[in-house]
């Protein structure tokens, strides 16, 4: 049996995947990685992770259509969502709150802040 997962991280940037990886695995955090959207939602199905952390821009299908598609499928609906992103206009942040995200966060953000809001979901 596969150990549970606390915690997806979906971001097509490989720096910030294992920043944020290492970050929160420190902190006694399941993780486990995705650097590509188009296939989010089976692996969302397939894990079942206790939350979802998610970055906007990513090519192909980006953060907003993943988070859209999270809403829709009666499975994973209810999963939590941290927006983590480099798009930090209130236009972004309104459009992921609207989708159904629990929380934004742009980046850069402080190792602390993000710990913070992982904590308030789990």
């Amino acid at each position: 049996m596969n150990p549970s997962v606390d915690i997806l991280i979906i971001d097509d940037n490989e720096l910030q995947l294992n920043y944020m990886a290492e970050l929160l695995q420190s902190h006694g955090y399941k993780t486990q990685t995705l650097q590509q959207g188009a296939q989010a939602i089976e692996v969302i199905g397939q894990i079942q992770p206790k939350l979802i952390i998610l970055d906007i821009m990513m090519p192909g299908i980006d953060g907003f259509t993943i988070l859209k598609q999270i809403r829709d499928e009666q499975n994973i609906k209810s999963i939590p969502v941290i927006i983590y992103t480099g798009k930090a206009y209130q236009v972004d942040k309104k459009k992921a709150l609207a989708l159904g995200a629990n929380s934004f966060l742009a980046k850069p953000v402080k190792g602390a802040v993000i710990i913070e809001e992982v904590k308030k979901y789990l």
